[in-house]
């Protein structure tokens, strides 16, 4: 058990690591098999608190660095619909944000048995959450990410909307607790949550751009997701397209080399590209 902590430790660092590369093809071919080595440990220590949340971890960096995008892409892009690339695509990005919210649900369950039960019920859940602490942050920001992740990829389901206000509920006790937790990723989510999950508003608008220049005030301009989300979700939502492109083509042009978000920037440089691609689905 000691070294299974140990060695959850040392890959902590690891994790991190991975973020601060953005040589993408070695990352995609790295990822799994650290995934399997976590899976295989963790058949040794089930409740191990840090190789859930690791693994949690790993499957939203993976589904969403290199699947969610190429999805995107083919969604944006292509004349055709449902094709059998895009049901592929969509099937491992479903199963892989699906595994990451079990396992980060399994964290918080060592600390709180009663909580898959708790989130059934809004009025419950908001209780709850009350209850949760700095130190739950990791499990509860992990486990609304994918969780929210996976409702977003299925909006055509009326079981995973009505699900949808969990995630949100969960990320904005994130916000309370940890506001910085993973480069501000709980505000990221909001950003989009607000700007783009029905029923459409102005006060939601208005959540969506007051979590944007929270992000702004805490990473400043070398966090280029915070712009990204800002110009795909909140300037598409109010169909603002000459703002779009000026926001896409800076990202685009950005020459930082921050060495904390190397691996983000360069992701959203590409979705930025795709974006500006699909201007014209985009916009009216």
């Amino acid at each position: 058990m000691f070294v299974i902590n140990e060695i959850a430790a040392i890959s902590e660092t690891g994790a991190a690591a991975f973020e601060q590369d953005d040589d993408f093809e070695m990352l995609e071919k790295a990822i799994p098999g650290n995934i399997k080595l976590f899976e295989a440990l963790l058949e040794n220590s089930p409740d191990n608190y840090r190789l859930l949340i690791l693994l949690s971890r790993l499957y939203a960096s993976y589904s969403f660095a290199f699947f969610e995008g190429k999805l995107e892409a083919s969604l944006l892009t292509s004349a055709c619909s449902d094709s059998p690339e895009q049901e592929r695509l969509k099937e491992s990005v479903n199963r892989y944000y699906r595994k990451g919210a079990d396992y980060a649900l399994r964290a918080l369950k060592t600390s709180y048995p009663e909580a898959d039960e708790k989130f059934k019920n809004p009025g419950v859940a908001d209780i709850f959450l009350e209850k949760m602490t700095r130190e739950d942050v990791p499990a509860l920001f992990w486990y609304g990410f994918n969780l929210g992740s996976f409702i977003n990829l299925n909006r055509d389901s009326v079981y995973f909307i009505s699900k949808a206000y969990l995630a949100e509920k969960i990320m904005n006790r994130v916000t309370e607790l940890d506001p910085d937790y993973y480069y501000g990723g709980a505000h990221l989510f909001l950003i989009a949550y607000y700007s783009s999950m029905p029923p459409y508003s102005d006060e939601k608008l208005k959540l969506s751009l007051f979590h944007y220049s929270r992000l702004k005030e805490c990473k400043g301009d070398t966090f280029l997701f915070a712009d990204l989300y800002y110009g795909r979700y909140y300037l598409w939502r109010r169909q603002e397209k000459e703002k779009f492109e000026e926001v896409m083509n800076g990202i685009m042009q950005y020459s930082g080399r921050k060495k904390e978000y190397l691996f983000y920037n360069t992701i959203a440089a590409q979705r930025a590209k795709i974006y500006l691609q699909a201007t014209g689905l985009l916009f009216e």
